[in-house]
């Protein structure tokens, strides 16, 4: 177990590296100027050679591309992951602040997904064909059609014209005031949960589809077990295990759909710092929240691979 733990550690280490590497060469390579972004068309005309070298150093932006990627990994081994061009403050201090709205609304799709998804998935598996069956496959194909960053401007539209509600779009923590940080995370946690349930169900009913047709599903049926053990407490946790891996992998929608549907709900998440930077060209911001996005997908997949032995004791690690 230890020395599986130590080779997953070492490739997600490997894994985090590579993403570090493209995330600063692209950002460096794209055309436009951070400056212009900075003072502007009209103020970057109007700056001297000698004022662009002096802001160019002030930003860290004047070095060799090798010197300015060991000065990023300096600043997160620190733990301040450098400074912001626009607001002068550190992007921990910024992590902090709206991270755990983020966080919130992550943990809470990922509730919703699988409240949605997995019973849906088990009535279809148990009732194939069937009208049930039917209707939340067509339901489940719709959340998944539908961009979530459409339907959540629906759902704030809908909302503010016929009952003329707006989330509050400033940042409230859950120490704070638990029912106005409610309200904010509460739609864009549905909207990305939906779909991801929709993707669950469909895998659920798959899976369990295929496990309630082997023999020892039978010779539970054979020997009287009542149907709902057989489904819940046979074929179910044997099921389990690719809806698990599903979810894993689904999590890297829900971080990149958040960053979309923050910006429609209006939630200071930081999904909308992210497309804020992107707008603003603010490198340093983009680059660290891109690999934090990366580091919070591969410890999630890690966890769990870690949760197959759990769910399976005939599962060893090696």
């Amino acid at each position: 177990m230890r020395k599986y733990l130590a080779r997953r550690a070492l490739f997600a280490l490997g894994t985090l590296v590579g993403v570090s590497l493209i995330i600063f060469v692209v950002l460096r390579i794209l055309p436009g100027d951070p400056l212009v972004a900075i003072l502007g068309v009209e103020g970057h005309a109007r700056m001297t050679k000698e004022d662009r070298v002096r802001i160019m150093h002030d930003l860290g932006l004047s070095d060799p591309l090798p010197v300015q990627y060991v000065h990023w990994l300096r600043d997160i081994a620190t733990g301040k992951l450098g400074k912001s061009f626009f607001r002068g403050d550190t992007v921990a201090d910024l992590i902090l602040h709206r991270g755990p709205i983020s966080a919130e609304i992550g943990i809470l799709a990922l509730i919703v997904s699988w409240l949605v998804g997995l019973p849906i998935g088990i009535v279809s598996a148990i009732k194939p064909n069937s009208s049930i069956d039917n209707i939340t496959r067509s339901l489940a194909i719709l959340f998944i059609a539908i961009p979530g960053f459409w339907l959540g401007m629906l759902i704030v539209l809908a909302l503010l014209f016929w009952f003329g509600y707006k989330a509050p779009i400033i940042i409230v923590q859950v120490w704070q005031s638990p029912w106005q940080n409610f309200q904010i995370v509460l739609g864009p946690a549905v909207v990305l949960g939906l779909a991801q349930g929709a993707y669950i169900a469909r895998m659920a009913r798959s899976c369990l589809l295929e496990v309630i047709r082997e023999d020892y599903v039978r010779t539970a049926r054979a020997k009287g077990v009542v149907e709902r053990r057989v489904v819940l407490g046979h074929a179910l946790p044997n099921a389990l295990l690719p809806v698990i891996t599903i979810s894993g992998v689904l999590l890297g929608f829900v971080l990149g759909g958040s960053v979309a549907v923050e910006q429609a709900f209006g939630v200071p998440g930081l999904g909308r710092a992210l497309v804020t930077a992107v707008i603003e060209r603010d490198i340093i911001v983009v680059q660290n929240l891109v690999l934090l996005y990366a580091a919070i997908f591969v410890v999630v997949n890690l966890l769990v691979d870690l949760s197959y032995a759990w769910l399976d004791p005939r599962i060893h690690y090696a």
